[in-house]
């Protein structure tokens, strides 16, 4: 978009006196087909030419120039340097997965994607190759690498030393993936430390954890090595604000204080299941809104479902590198076992607003999923002290630019108010 384009631009979104407004350099029908065709490789000899070339460095050795040539395919850019940030060139996580399978295939080592976060570059990615393979490394880099502490579940999302101030712990949510967080890392680049958890299990053979205390016991063994003491800046994401929940009540447990405990549209570990009167009320609804159309629609979901349960499930493992399957199965497990304590502490949730779709018995509603929807996320029976705060976006874009700008505001008050009554110290590992 031009810059004489912009502010007419802006003029009529604003005069559309609408609450959420997006403006986009495409057509809508061209964004929307865009946001519904999934990432592809770029046909063979067809990338975008860079034409801005200044502090360009070319790869060097038969490891950059190969992962150069798998970062050109995947990305469609050309011509890609050794300094060039996957992130900058717009890279994502589906790309990212696509690169550590065909890593794999042509070196015989297997990452996960997090590492982008600390090695987001060629020469990086190409260091970390030969360092696993026994190829000459470059000593300067070696030590570098070999000097910093290797972790399972901890991934730094931002830049930031968590010695200028009280780092935030994010946990993934149920795929135990943190690629999707670093949005709301970086807009907190400016001041604090963000880290992720992701889930033992997602790469390799490792098997998941068994139990959300376990894993709350784990993950905070490791976020100690970075920060010794409290006062603990703890959120999860989804699912991942189950575990944070439980993190919260160890480390309390333990004697440490938790200044916040931030939870993104986390739901309860096992939501009420719908009611046959609900049900048939939003049969009723349906039909009453659709007619005889609603019948044919029934009769063809049955079929594909009875379908899908005899065939049943087999994962795509040719270009994976997460064990979803995996990890999804042993947090359902998990969260179904889970018994879950009170909390007496302060607790924010963070959720986008509710979809209410069907209105059901006793006042409820139900979302187009349906599933029961809460102000509260029905968490005020555990944690009477919990505030709500809405904010832009659904589930999954509320994490996600531009949404998660608003919602990175929100949490930053929260955590300035909590830590505005604290004792100024702040112990780390670093100490």
């Amino acid at each position: 978009i031009t810059a004489a384009e912009g502010p007419a631009a802006l003029s009529r979104a604003l005069a559309l006196n609408v609450p959420q407004v997006y403006v986009s350099s495409l057509p809508l029908q061209a964004l929307i087909t865009q946001a519904d065709t999934p990432p592809r490789e770029m046909p063979k000899g067809q990338s975008f030419e860079r034409t801005d070339l200044e502090g360009f460095v070319a790869p060097e050795g038969p490891v950059q120039t190969g992962l150069a040539e798998m970062w050109s395919t995947l990305l469609g850019v050309s011509p890609v340097g050794a300094d060039d940030s996957f992130f900058d060139l717009g890279g994502h996580s589906l790309i990212a997965v696509r690169l550590f399978a065909a890593v794999k295939r042509e070196y015989g080592v297997e990452f996960p994607i997090s590492v982008l976060f600390e090695a987001p570059t060629i020469a990086d990615i190409a260091a970390r190759i030969t360092e696993q393979t026994g190829e000459i490394v470059d000593t300067d880099t070696a030590d570098t690498e070999t000097s910093k502490p290797r972790f399972i579940h901890l991934v730094p999302l931002n830049e930031v030393k968590p010695t200028q101030a009280a780092p935030l712990f994010v946990v993934a949510g149920m795929f135990g993936n943190v690629l999707n967080l670093r949005h709301l890392a970086l807009q907190f680049a400016d001041a604090r430390a963000v880290y992720g958890l992701q889930a033992r299990g997602l790469i390799g053979d490792s098997a998941p954890h068994d139990t959300i205390a376990a894993a709350a016991k784990d993950y905070i063994a490791e976020i100690r090595q970075v920060q010794a003491h409290g006062p603990y800046l703890l959120s999860g994401f989804s699912g991942g604000g189950i575990t944070a929940y439980e993190m919260a009540r160890q480390l309390k447990s333990a004697g440490e204080e938790v200044a916040v405990l931030a939870l993104l549209d986390t739901p309860l570990p096992v939501r009420p299941s719908l009611s046959k009167p609900d049900k048939a009320r939003i049969k009723i609804a349906e039909l009453r809104e659709k007619g005889p159309r609603y019948l044919l629609e029934w009769a063809q979901n049955r079929i594909a479902w009875e379908k899908s349960k005899r065939e049943g499930y087999v994962e795509d493992t040719a270009g994976a590198q997460f064990n979803n399957t995996k990890i999804e199965a042993a947090f359902l497990r998990a969260v179904g076992q889970y018994q879950t304590p009170d909390w007496d502490g302060a607790m924010i949730l963070l959720r986008p607003a509710l979809d209410r779709r069907f209105k059901v018995g006793g006042g409820n509603w139900v979302s187009e999923a349906r599933e029961y929807v809460f102000d509260d996320n029905e968490w005020t029976q555990f944690a009477p002290h919990v505030r709500v705060i809405e904010v832009p976006g659904d589930h999954d874009s509320m994490v996600l630019s531009p949404n998660v700008v608003v919602m990175a505001a929100e949490l930053r008050e929260v955590i300035f108010e909590a830590l505005d009554t604290q004792a100024p110290r702040q112990a780390t590992a670093a100490e």
